[in-house]
């Protein structure tokens, strides 16, 4: 790159081609290393020249624009070339509206459509414009005609009667005891307060016994009487099958027996 230092083959080269012990030339003071301050010193004149040349220009360039700006102003907007322009603008749009060589057809209506389509529209919102502005005027002369025709009458403000209000109802429901109990406490009541406490179970001594006895499973009397008499028939069933077995013989006892 530029700004890198060249190797030293290649410096070495370059001074033996160059040669040693040589008279200064033209450019040596260009190629020697000194500071930018120094440099700029040294040319300060001749940086001043070309900056004193360049604003020279700039003034005459400024001059002959404001020149032209008031030229511009004192031939106004309808002078010549106002109207010069408006004419080649025409031309030219003129010349745009027909068809060119190796243009189709289908292009050129393309072209047609998007030049004219800005006309159009404008256009289209004059004469919404004009018809909204006719329509107001027609409006207005009714309603000044409507208006001469009558006579207003004046409106007298209705005064309306004063009511009295109703008395106050009384409430049949004063010394009724309310739904909830009242508390007489002067603590303010605050959100989750306990109304009522729960109660409190305390130990049974040990004389207390309870006085539920078995019931054997029954629920009721009218049960309880009712298994007795089945108990009963059993018993007796069981007591005829018996004397039946010992009448018929001894294997009915044996089998018993075992």
């Amino acid at each position: 790159m530029p700004h890198k230092k060249a190797k030293r083959t290649v410096r070495e080269k370059l001074r033996s081609e160059r040669g040693e012990d040589l008279a200064p030339g033209k450019e040596s003071l260009r190629d020697e290393d000194i500071p930018k301050s120094a440099l700029r010193v040294l040319n300060a004149q001749a940086v001043r020249d070309e900056y004193k040349l360049k604003k020279r220009k700039a003034e005459d360039r400024g001059d002959e624009d404001r020149g032209a700006k008031r030229q511009k102003a004192l031939i106004g907007p309808g002078g010549p070339t106002q109207t010069k322009k408006a004419e080649n603008k025409a031309a030219e749009k003129k010349a745009s509206l027909k068809i060119q060589p190796g243009e189709s057809m289908q292009h050129f209506n393309r072209r047609v459509e998007d030049d004219l389509r800005p006309l159009v529209k404008t256009a289209v919102q004059t004469s919404l414009a004009v018809s909204r502005n006719a329509a107001k005027a027609e409006r207005e002369a009714r309603l000044e005609k409507k208006a001469k025709g009558k006579v207003l009458p004046v409106e007298e403000e209705v005064k309306k009667p004063w009511v009295e209000s109703p008395p106050p109802q009384e409430d049949k429901f004063v010394g009724r005891r309310k739904e909830f109990q009242s508390s007489s406490s002067s603590a303010p009541r605050r959100l989750n307060d306990i109304a009522q406490a729960p109660p409190e179970l305390k130990k049974l001594s040990r004389r207390v016994t309870t006085s539920i006895g078995k019931r054997d499973g029954v629920l009721s009397m009218s049960q309880r009487v009712m298994m007795e008499a089945e108990r009963e028939k059993a018993i007796i069933r069981y007591r005829q099958l018996k004397a039946n077995r010992r009448q018929t013989g001894d294997i009915g006892d044996k089998l018993e027996n075992d």
